[in-house]
């Protein structure tokens, strides 16, 4: 009996260090889906953007072809942010499963990569909506 005594605080605080782990984890995943939350609807001014680079391109093509590179190249930029993007939401696993370690890892790398694509994302639109507005 006196040993179920000692057995009672070590299970509450295995049971409160598994709860607080879960909690961590949970604001860990939901500091990534805030973040491809943010970017996401950026999505549509990339294409936006892309589309009128390319077509200020094309008409420049004969009278400027040094800014029509330019621009080429800026859209370009744009493409590979917006597949970046894409690339992530095709290799994210929300329910991905391991030891509570190995899920910490696994979001703060996704944490790591979407802020990446992130700033590439913002990056690229605003280089190419300054270039559109010149």
């Amino acid at each position: 009996m006196k040993y179920l005594f000692l057995l009672i605080p070590f299970v509450l605080l295995f049971s409160c260090a598994s709860s607080g782990d879960k909690e961590e984890l949970s604001s860990l995943k939901d500091e990534v889906m805030a973040i491809h939350d943010e970017v996401m609807p950026k999505m549509g001014e990339l294409r936006r953007a892309r589309k009128d680079l390319l077509l200020q391109a094309d008409s420049l093509m004969e009278s400027n072809p040094d800014r029509a590179a330019m621009l080429t190249t800026v859209a370009d930029e744009i493409a590979d942010a917006n597949e970046s993007m894409m690339q992530w939401m095709r290799a994210y696993e929300p329910e991905f499963e391991g030891t509570d370690e190995e899920i910490k890892q696994y979001l703060e790398d996704q944490k790591k990569a979407i802020q990446e694509v992130k700033e590439q994302m913002n990056g690229s639109l605003a280089k190419g909506q300054e270039i559109l507005e010149n």
